[in-house]
């Protein structure tokens, strides 16, 4: 956990900088928590010094303020629930429920400095205060005392619920990544996607953190090893991913100088070699690529199911069909390779062979507008009217959700991505 990560400017300062995000997202479930310790406060009789045993409600201007701070809660108004339950703590000051609920508004207004010191207050009459605790480790982890919040929220996040786990994760994923400690961020980027998947914070942070990773351990291997095989092939695919094609090709062909038998290099240059408009000497040296990369590594499943595309297209559909059926028997569950099969056989005239690839290609991937589009036409040769035209029907709408689902990724890419209140 020392390993200290080279990290964005963003998380360079030792402790993170201070995001209102999430505490936008959480306040209106947040601010339900508040209120809760008058319940408790209630069912424990709990009462100030020297009133008689037997009674267990609060004085009445106590539960009018109660009642204040709850009808503020109600309405989101931070501030009036935090002038009630002010005056409530200074009416009973023994109470650490109230001091809970005043940290939580506190909290829920961005007042994080006075959060943190009522959930003291709270913490130390009554240490198992368990929403004191986790407000405390929110609120010093959003103000950048990072040092000290983080053991707390690794301790604190397996055992919370609701909004406030949230909370708590994104607050120790930042603060683990501010301070360097990447097994710590690893653990919270494990939970956080474990637990919140689909959640806009925990994916920003996790291309961050992972992009970080990658970056360091980079960075680390041009220092240590320029030279080597491994150097050469992380330059090219740096290459490739610049779209600088030819000279990612001549890095592949550093990497098969130093190491002839190294699996996946063959391939990848004769993935490149096919990009754009490949002329027939590229097709050919394609070809003769992932041929090469059997040779080397006779269970890749890429190459067979590339040289069963590039068979296709060269309308040898029994070559074809060789190449996907050899490509399934490595990888039963290849969904490209079902796809190429099916249409494979339904380009040689075997249709009522070609629905059942098609069938499993659909079931595994009932978003692919492809396996859609060739099982209708299977269906459409052996004179099942309703099956095409349901499977028609189908890829027109996987074909819509793909183009707004590229739309939606070319708007976010060019800035016009807005974000709704």
């Amino acid at each position: 956990m020392a390993r200290i990560l080279k990290l964005n400017s963003w998380f360079r300062s030792g402790c993170v900088r201070r995001s209102p995000a999430p505490r936008r997202i959480l306040v209106p479930a947040l601010m339900v928590v508040v209120g809760l310790g008058w319940a408790a406060v209630d069912r424990a009789q709990s009462r100030p010094s020297g009133t008689p045993a037997g009674q267990t409600h609060l004085p009445p201007e106590a539960q009018q303020l109660a009642a204040e701070a709850q009808q503020a809660v109600s309405r989101g108004d931070h501030a009036a629930a935090i002038e009630a339950y002010q005056k409530l703590a200074r009416l009973v000051p023994n109470v650490p429920e109230i001091h809970a609920d005043l940290a939580t508004a506190y909290y829920s207004a961005g007042r994080l400095d006075e959060a943190a010191s009522e959930a003291r207050i709270a913490l130390k009459a009554k240490p198992a205060l368990a929403n004191a605790r986790y407000i405390l480790d929110v609120s010093l982890a959003e103000s950048g005392h990072c040092q000290e919040a983080l053991p707390d929220l690794e301790k604190d996040y397996p055992h919370a619920a609701g909004p406030l786990k949230l909370a708590l994760g994104l607050g120790g994923f930042r603060c683990s990544m501010g301070l360097g400690q990447a097994d710590a961020a690893l653990e919270f980027a494990r939970w956080l996607n474990h637990d919140s998947p689909d959640n806009a914070d925990v994916l920003y942070l996790s291309a961050h953190f992972y992009s970080d990773l990658s970056d360091d351990a980079s960075q680390r291997l041009l220092a240590k090893a320029p030279n080597s095989y491994q150097a050469h092939q992380m330059s090219a695919e740096v290459l490739e991913l610049q779209g600088k094609t030819t000279d990612a090709i001549d890095e592949y062909r550093k990497v098969l100088a130093m190491n002839p038998r190294l699996p996946g290099i063959h391939y990848e240059i004769g993935h490149l070699l096919l990009v754009g408009q490949p002329t027939p000497a590229a097709l050919n040296q394609a070809r003769n690529e992932f041929a090469e990369e059997l040779k080397i590594d006779p269970r890749n499943p890429g190459a067979e199911g590339e040289l069963g595309e590039m068979a296709w297209q060269s309308r040898n559909w029994d070559e074809a069909i060789t190449h996907f059926r050899a490509a399934l028997k490595i990888d039963p569950g290849n969904e490209a390779a079902l796809v190429g099969l099916g249409k494979s056989l339904l380009s040689a005239g075997r249709p009522s062979e070609a629905v059942g690839p098609l069938e499993m290609a659909v079931r595994m991937a009932p978003d692919d507008p492809t396996a859609h589009y060739q099982l209708s036409f299977a269906y459409r040769h052996l004179n099942r009217s309703a099956d095409a035209d349901k499977e028609m029907a189908a890829y027109r709408r996987a074909y819509a959700q793909v183009q707004q689902a590229n739309q939606a990724t070319r708007s976010g890419l060019a800035g016009d991505m807005t974000v709704k209140p």
